[in-house]
């Protein structure tokens, strides 16, 4: 599961924000959690993907999933630049997202469906699904925007 999951998971949380180095420390947290309680899990996938989120959070935000907002940042979240996989194009867009359009959008690239993220994040589908659809809204100002405003 370590050897499967370890890169797409650690993706994964820098889509959602995160720094390599805090998504691999987070990722590989989960999979030493995972392995300690691997009889109790049904679904190791979806559980690896909230773990590693969680833990994400906890170490590097200080915040729950209650508390993400649709408060757009001042400025773009911090750039990691000595990272490699942080100058992928679609990286740096999410990064401008809010926080939460963001985070739903790393769950729904990550192949979540609004119902696993919604109780991944402890809200609503209803909720998720509206934000998904702000989070393209804006992707999509974003890249009409960065293209010069060619449409």
């Amino acid at each position: 599961m370590f050897r499967a999951r370890f890169v797409p998971l650690t993706a994964f949380l820098i889509k959602a924000g995160g720094s390599r180095h805090d998504a691999e420390d987070a990722a590989q947290s989960a999979c030493v959690e995972l392995a300690t309680t691997w009889e109790r899990v049904e679904r190791p996938e979806p559980w690896l993907r909230t773990t590693a989120f969680r833990i994400w959070l906890k170490s590097v935000h200080r915040i729950r999933p209650d508390e993400l907002t649709e408060k757009t940042p001042d400025r773009p979240a911090r750039d990691h630049g000595d990272d490699v996989a942080e100058k992928i194009v679609m990286v740096q867009l999410l990064r401008r997202l809010p926080l939460l359009q963001r985070t739903v959008m790393a769950f729904e690239i990550d192949g979540c469906e609004p119902s696993e993220t919604a109780e991944a994040l402890g809200m609503r589908a209803a909720n998720v699904r509206q934000n998904l659809k702000r989070a393209r809204e804006k992707l999509e100002r974003l890249l009409i925007q960065d293209m010069g405003g060619v449409e």
